[in-house]
């Protein structure tokens, strides 16, 4: 299902300073560069990012720098939807912001060549070991993550409290045991946002990663064929959980959008969706005194297989034609080391040495498991570019019952094995 893009031009004015010497987080730093000692005009920098919600976040931002630093003009583009296919365009035209987010690890592969290395950066020293893995290429750093993000189920507490669900369900069984009993109080058990594609590839990322082992290794597999998805038996049971979640959940699911889906649950008109740690500020627009709370997608019927997806996969870059580099640095500067530092991101774990701890229920929760060792990582991030898209839209035909599971499969290996060879040409 292709959708149209929708832009939300933020248009965060940011009048900034000549940087002669300035203070950015706290801590004294002089510019070294030319552009920086004899800059006149007031700077514009262009941000381009994704990410549902963030646009009061954004605004923040631009605020807090801008009483910092009055002289610059940040004008940040948020994309809610086609944001890959967006950002393309943009850089194969020369429409290129001076700063975009992207996806972490192999991403990096992909945009090492058109952005700045930050690699001995200091603000790059600020940021956790674990977190900065899904900046690295080849022992080099290309991006700053921003974010230590999650996804699985959100519940509303007080459906499952009223429904008599005292235990979280980690298998199949559990996980239709208490959709019936959420039904029997006259509530819709999910809430299926299913017209956004992207809600599809972290129901199958949680499957694909319960695969275990050596996620590379199964990536450059399918590459070199030498494997397929049909070979893949826990990321088969992706359509189990689909069909389970269907007959189980709101009418019109692929009508359905992001906002509708959490409000749904915030609201207790349905008790679980499957979305992320960066849904809770919108959950709570819907109902601020709403009671939410986390638990990882089953996967099968083995307990132990369902841990929360956890990673820092969401970087800023810096292009490589920017004409205000240094400008771009010290931006990031203040972001990692001042604004994550003190105010956290999106409520979010915060990805900085020393962060603020963030109050939200979802990122308490995110950090249980984490403690806990109940975790995955960001298996997409071994995927080739555009492999998500390709797959989000399938898995809407098999949830309209326009293709099977086998057929799905099939084409998933054929996409997949088609972007590996157009990324090698």
């Amino acid at each position: 299902m292709k959708k149209r893009p929708v832009v939300l031009a933020l248009s965060l004015m940011l009048m900034a300073a000549t940087f002669t010497g300035c203070s950015v987080g706290g801590s004294h730093f002089a510019a070294d560069t030319k552009e920086a000692r004899t800059q006149s005009r007031p700077v514009i920098l262009k941000m381009f990012t994704f990410g549902e919600g963030l646009s009061e976040q954004l605004h923040d931002m631009a605020e807090k720098y801008h009483a910092l630093h009055p002289e610059v003009t940040v004008e940040t583009e948020l994309i809610s939807s086609e944001y890959d296919s967006v950002l393309k365009t943009r850089l194969n035209s020369g429409d290129v912001p001076d700063i975009f987010m992207t996806q972490g690890y192999w991403a990096n592969r992909t945009y090492k060549d058109l952005v700045v290395e930050l690699t001995g950066e200091l603000f790059v020293g600020q940021i956790e070991d674990s977190a900065l893995k899904s900046a690295e290429w080849d022992g080099k750093i290309y991006g700053v993550p921003v974010s230590i993000q999650s996804y699985g189920f959100i519940y509303n507490k007080r459906v499952f409290e009223a429904a008599g669900i005292s235990s979280l369900p980690s298998t199949y069984t559990g996980l239709e045991q208490a959709a019936n009993r959420i039904k029997a109080i006259g509530v819709t058990p999910f809430a299926n946002s299913f017209k956004e594609w992207w809600v599809f590839k972290h129901i199958a990322t949680q499957a694909l990663a319960a695969e275990e082992g050596d996620y590379e290794e199964t990536a450059q597999d399918i590459s070199q064929g030498k494997k397929t998805f049909k070979d893949l038996p826990l990321f088969g049971r992706t359509f189990d959980m689909i069909d389970l979640m269907v007959k189980y959940g709101n009418d019109q699911p692929l009508a359905t959008d992001y906002g509708t889906g959490l409000a749904l649950v915030a609201q207790g008109k349905a008790a679980m969706v499957h979305n992320g740690s960066w849904a809770e500020g919108d959950m709570l627009k819907a109902d601020p005194s709403a009671e939410l709370g986390f638990f990882p997608e089953p996967v099968g019927d083995d307990p132990s297989k369902a841990r929360l997806m956890v990673d820092s996969s969401v970087l800023l870059r810096i292009s490589d034609t920017s004409k205000h580099i240094n400008e771009a640095k010290n931006f990031l500067n203040y972001i990692v080391t001042d604004y994550i530092k003190h105010y956290g991101w999106h409520g979010e774990v915060p990805v900085v040495k020393g962060g603020a701890l963030p109050s939200g229920q979802l990122a308490a929760d995110t950090i249980r498991y984490m403690k806990l060792g109940r975790t995955y990582p960001w298996v997409q991030s071994y995927w080739p570019d555009g492999f998500d898209t390709q797959l989000g839209a399938l898995l809407q035909e098999y949830a309209a019952h326009a293709k099977s599971k086998d057929e799905v499969l099939e084409e998933l290996t054929k996409a997949w094995v088609k972007l590996v060879k157009a990324e090698n040409m």
